[in-house]
């Protein structure tokens, strides 16, 4: 049975200033902290034959520079380094204090909102530059984003899960990278070890990566993204062909409050993409019992969201239907039936 707009609670007055503010402030916190981290982590005086050299500390486990010996020249550069490292420091510590406040507001209208070990990661990916990039969110922690997006409570709720999914995006159309390689690229697993050393590859599961007290994050990928880069520890499946579905279109990209009044970003499969992938996967063989029931209801919905609230935004257009291939276009025709809906020239 379809939904009826009516089945969607619109958010209040204040929702789409409140999260606008909030997103406002996390990119200025965003920039701020990539200008941190594009500093040396030190720089010192380290003496020799009785000469002081000044040292730079490009990473924490590096074993420092020598830049050369003390003149006006280097203890200027010293100078310079220590205030402008004071200076994002403090800069920072005053935007998570606005973050802080205006998640508060947020949370207060019941805005959807993110667990912060999530969250955590998320932040991490985006300081990094691998968000929209090299991966998007999936599964589903991306209703979350939906929600926000739509502007309205989904009526189907948002559930929480025990893991995180992840799909590899470099290399697609909608990736937001350049095409230059980077010289020192970060890393999925790289970032998890940052946050927690405990996390460990499963040996079960290549794809998964497995911390101390059980928390999942998964990497998924499509054929055509195969292979991934060396440097990657996951190793995701090359057979979901369902992933390629979740590479097309136009992504959405969110900031939401947390749980505990942080801030994280989202970046999103496509809507309509995404929810005739969750039909798919409603009618696979051999997906679980349980997780069918749930797919094909969050992909219903998701269409029902997406033919009412963003239609200038992702047109479900003829257009759309043209591009759609046989495995998704008969899922669509049977909505379309079910729900009287009629794509437009």
């Amino acid at each position: 049975m379809p939904y009826l707009k009516s089945d969607f609670i619109p958010f209040s007055n204040d929702s789409q200033r409140i999260s606008a503010n909030l997103e406002q402030a996390y990119a200025a916190w965003l920039d701020t902290r990539r200008e941190l981290d594009a500093l040396p982590v030190s720089m010192y005086w380290a003496s020799k034959d009785g000469t002081d050299y000044l040292h730079v500390k490009t990473t924490s486990s590096d074993n420092g520079t020598s830049i050369g010996p003390r003149n006006a020249t280097t203890e200027d550069q010293l100078a310079q380094f220590t205030q402008t490292k004071e200076d994002l420091k403090a800069r920072a510590e005053s935007l998570d204090a606005v973050i802080n406040e205006r998640a508060g507001l947020y949370r207060r209208l019941r805005l959807p909102s993110l667990p912060d070990r999530q969250a955590e990661i998320l932040r991490r990916l985006d300081i990094d530059e691998l968000l929209g990039s090299d991966l998007l969110v999936v599964g589903t922690n991306a209703f979350v984003a939906y929600e926000l997006f739509v502007g309205a409570r989904l009526p189907t709720g948002n559930e929480e899960t025990e893991d995180f999914d992840l799909a590899w995006c470099r290399g697609s159309k909608v990736s937001l990278a350049s095409t230059a390689v980077r010289s020192k690229p970060k890393t999925l697993f790289g970032i998890l070890k940052s946050i927690d050393s405990s996390y460990r590859i499963s040996p079960r599961k290549p794809y998964q990566a497995v911390s101390s007290d059980g928390y999942e994050v998964e990497l998924l990928a499509a054929p055509s993204t195969h292979p991934l880069p060396k440097n990657q520890a996951f190793d995701p499946m090359a057979s979901l062909v369902e992933q390629e579905w979740l590479l097309m279109g136009r992504p959405v990209s969110v900031v939401v409050a947390t749980v505990r009044g942080r801030a994280s970003p989202l970046v999103v499969p496509d809507p309509r993409w995404m929810a005739l992938h969750k039909l798919w996967l409603a009618d696979k063989p051999e997906r679980k019992g349980d997780k069918k029931e749930k797919d094909r209801r969050q992909g219903k919905v998701l269409l029902d969201a997406t033919r009412f609230f963003l239609q200038t935004s992702h047109p479900m257009n003829v257009d759309f239907v043209f591009e759609l291939p046989a495995e998704l276009r008969s899922l669509f025709d049977q909505w379309c039936a079910e729900s009287g809906f009629i794509p437009t020239p």
